[in-house]
Parts: structure tokens; sequence; C-alpha cells
């Protein structure tokens, strides 16, 4: 009777050690690799097979990593994707173009190119748009008497993290082109002046729409200064691009030469950049830095001023 008592015990305890066996060399490795998903948003993690074993190191898996998704070099949350809420997109797609707000105004351009012995002049000018739609904020363009466009729309994909340039001619033919800044944007003092900083940088875009175009495959805004940017157009040759005009282009009325920390009482209550005209609201005045911005707060004046009093209070506890 004793060793049938031990026999039947001998059978209930030898599946437990099995199972306790099977799920000490499997499961805590596919859990652990589970909870890495999980945690991958929250940021890096070097997830990597456990050595223990011969057979182990052959089943080893390569180290997963897993980052925060980052706009304009900067680390962000994930809401930065295409998944992000309106207000947070349209927040992080404006942060990306501030560098180039400095072309906000008005232009003049020269052609480097001739036709018949005369280069091509035109006027043209930059302002922000805020309404056409509310989650993707962009710069855009207009230009009278171009050889080459009539108006331009320049934004930030945040789900690419590249900078998108839409131009389109007296035809109405579009041609888009995405990239980003092959010359990182550098603050450098004036020449006239030491204590006045300038924006320098090139933004080189390539052209994705329509895709098998070689005509003007590659656009470069290439900012010189403040007051004078070149917009350099390339064709596609073989494996290479050729340089087949520039666009000189000096600004015109308001110099913005001023440093990005020295705006003061005249920071544009939308953009943060330098306020050339003032719109008011209740009996308050504002700055603003263009047409764009000063269309965008008369259709919602309340929004703005609210979202300009939490930055200055966000900039103050910085």
């Amino acid at each position: 009777m004793y060793l049938r008592h031990n026999y039947f015990v001998l059978l209930l305890t030898f599946p437990l050690a099995c199972c306790v066996s099977c799920s000490s060399s499997e499961t805590p490795q596919k859990i652990t690799e589970e909870v890495a998903v999980e945690l991958g948003s929250g940021g890096a993690i070097d997830m990597e097979a456990n050595p223990a074993s011969e057979s182990n190191a052959k089943q080893a898996k390569p180290a997963r990593r897993f980052q925060p998704i980052t706009l304009g070099g900067s680390s962000t949350t994930a809401a930065s994707g295409a998944d992000a809420p309106d207000e947070q997109k349209f927040d992080n797609v404006l942060e990306a173009l501030k560098p180039l707000q400095i072309m906000l105004g008005d232009w003049g351009g020269t052609t480097f190119k001739k036709i018949g012995g005369f280069s091509s002049v035109e006027t043209l000018g930059w302002v922000w748009d805020l309404q056409s739609n509310p989650a993707q904020p962009a710069l855009v363009m207009t230009a009278d008497k171009s050889r080459y466009y009539e108006n331009a729309r320049l934004t930030y994909l945040t789900d690419k993290q590249k900078y998108q340039l839409t131009l389109t001619n007296k035809a109405g033919q579009k041609q888009i082109y995405e990239g980003n800044f092959s010359v990182p944007l550098k603050k450098v003092p004036g020449d006239d002046n030491p204590n006045v900083m300038h924006s320098t940088y090139k933004l080189s875009l390539a052209l994705v729409e329509p895709a098998d175009e070689k005509k003007h495959a590659q656009i470069i805004l290439n900012q010189q200064n403040n007051d004078r940017y070149m917009l350099e157009i390339y064709d596609l040759r073989g494996d290479s691009y050729a340089r087949i005009d520039t666009i000189n282009t000096r600004r015109q009325g308001t110099s913005f030469a001023k440093s990005d920390s020295d705006y003061g009482d005249k920071t544009c209550v939308i953009s943060g950049g330098l306020g050339t005209s003032q719109v008011t609201y209740q009996g308050k005045t504002y700055w603003v830095c263009c047409s764009g911005c000063a269309k965008a707060f008369d259709a919602n004046p309340e929004k703005w001023i609210a979202k300009h009093e939490a930055n200055k209070k966000k900039t103050m506890t910085q």
C-alpha cells in the first residue's frame, strides 16, 4: 500500500516538473520580447538573446532597438507622426518651418540664365498659410513674371520627417519635391553689423512627382543671409544633377535682419517671428509677421492669444 501511494505521487509530480522545465526555457524570452514591444515607444531598448546555452546562441535573434520618433533632429513623442492630434501636428510642423520663415516678405529675383541677351526679373512674396489646412501650416509664395513658377507651397511632413515643396507653373502643372537640409541652419554675424545675426542654410529637395521627370529634378533653397537667398534649379543628367539656372533673390522693403532672440515686444503672436504689422482685439494690439498671420488672427484671435500666452509662460520657466 505504501509503495502504491508513492508511485501515485510520482506520476502526479512528473508532468508538473516537465511543465516548469518547458516554461523556463521558452516562455520568459517570449514574454520579454512582448514587453519590449509595448515599451518601444518610450525610449531606446536593446533586446538580445540569452546566451545561456549553445542552442540558445544558435537561435539568438538580432538585437531589436526601439527609438522615439524625432523631428528636425530633436527627440519627440510618437505623437509627432501621422497619427498625432491636429493641434500637436500643427505645433510640430510650425516648429520645423521656423528656420525657413526668414523668407517671409517681398523679394525681387533675377535669373542668371539669359534669353535673348536678357535676364528674367520677377517679384515674389512669402507669407504663412495657416488656414487652408489647420493641421498642416505652410509657407506660401506667389510670383509675378517668373519663368519657372507662379506659386509655391513649402511645408514639413511629420510622418516622413522631410520638407515638401510644391511648385505650380502658369499652366497649372505641379511639381512636388521632398528633402532636408544639406547644409544645416547656422547663425553668423552680419558683414555690416556683427551684432546682427544672419541665417544661412541649404535646403535640398528632389522631385518626387512626376516621378520620371528629369527636367527641374532638384531645387535648392540657398539662404545667404537674412536679405538674400538663391533658388537653384537642376536637371537630372544620367546619375547626377546639372544646374541650369539660379534665381538670385533680394529682399524688398522692411529688413528682417535681426536676431531670433531679439524680437522683444514685436514677436509675432502666431509664428514667433519678427512682427512687422499690428492687429487689434478687444482694445489690445498684437504683432504679426505677415498678411497670412494677420488673416489667421482675425479668424480666431482668442485661440492665437491663448497659445501665445502659453508659449511665453513656457519660455519663462525654461
